[in-house]
């Protein structure tokens, strides 16, 4: 008789315990199966911070369009297992160092469109298998090199729509195998010649929608695996001899609405691989293009690989007035006189 009771005691524990892993917090909906479960809570208004009665193996969790604005050490203790974190579109604006502590698996972090101002500089320490960071949209001023400090494996950060007006020269210098950086609807004004040096393996870096005016010479030098580059929306004027050079892999360039009056010679010689995947790949559109002599090794160039470039119905001269609003290609050799 006692070991029916302690067997049937063994029962139901089992079910109690097993019962308890798959709680669902109030409001949120729940998935479980052998191998993978997730919570998501959207557009859950009630919900002001992370509900504590999350299953312990659950390996993605959604709380997104709610009005949770902080996020405290306890929040996801002991999730062994989770290995995405969406927490876009809510009201965040402190996080503590130590949440993201036991996360050793996670590898998908999206703080979209909160009110971060900072990070604290521990965040990311124990996170060292995360691949996709997004902060995108928040009130980010500055970025601290050693946010990214154990994120070797990170592949993918996207710091758009923030507020940064500079970067420190070694602000990714650890990020040796990022494959894409996303930095556009920003500030910034100026980038240091060796910002990315440490990045052998980016292929998409987006600057567009900044402040930049001009570049130092070597900017991209160390990105030779670059396939995308998009600088545009700036307020760029001149662009060095040589800044394209080492990209023998680029497939993309967007220069379009800008303030260049004129290119240097040769500056796409080496971009090849141009136009190869999506056959456009130059935008050269909406700059104040003066078309005289100084422009004839871009006709040159243009009329040679029209079909590589976009837009070529709004890649027009400003100026001499006589030529205003006629396509660089559709100009002649006696045009283009100084």
């Amino acid at each position: 008789m006692d070991a029916m009771k302690i067997r049937l005691m063994l029962i139901l524990s089992y079910f109690s315990s097993s019962s308890s892993e798959n709680t669902c917090p109030n409001y949120c909906t729940c998935y479980f199966s052998s191998n993978i479960s997730s919570i998501t809570c959207v557009s859950v208004e009630t919900l002001f911070k992370i509900p504590n009665n999350i299953p312990t193996l659950v390996t993605t969790i959604s709380f997104e369009f709610t009005n949770i604005s902080a996020l405290t050490d306890q929040d996801f203790d002991g999730l062994f297992q989770l290995q995405e974190l969406h927490l876009s579109n809510n009201l965040l604006n402190n996080i503590s160092s130590g949440v993201l502590k036991d996360l050793h698996q996670l590898k998908i972090l999206d703080l979209t469109n909160n009110l971060l101002t900072t990070l604290p500089p521990n965040l990311f320490s124990t996170a060292f298998n995360l691949t996709s960071l997004v902060l995108q949209g928040n009130r980010l001023h500055s970025v601290d090199p050693s946010w990214f400090f154990q994120l070797q494996n990170l592949k993918w950060l996207d710091l758009s729509n923030n507020m940064l007006t500079s970067l420190i020269s070694n602000s990714f210098y650890n990020l040796t195998n990022l494959q894409t950086l996303d930095l556009s609807s920003n500030k910034l004004g100026f980038l240091s010649a060796n910002l990315f040096n440490k990045m052998p393996n980016l292929e998409g870096l987006n600057l567009g929608e900044n402040h930049l005016t001009m570049f130092a010479p070597g900017t991209f030098d160390h990105v030779i695996n670059l396939e995308y580059l998009f600088l545009n929306k700036n307020k760029i004027k001149k662009i060095p001899e040589g800044l394209f050079n080492k990209l023998l892999q680029l497939d993309t360039l967007d220069l379009s609405e800008n303030k260049l009056t004129s290119l240097p010679p040769r500056i796409f010689d080496n971009l090849l691989q141009i136009g190869g995947k999506w056959q456009q790949g130059l935008d050269l559109s909406q700059n104040p293009w003066v078309c005289n002599c100084d422009l004839q090794y871009l006709w040159n160039w243009l009329t040679v690989n029209s079909e590589k470039v976009y837009s070529l119905s709004t890649t027009v001269c400003v100026e001499p007035e006589s030529l205003s609003e006629k396509g660089i290609t559709a100009l002649s050799k006696d045009d283009l006189m100084c």
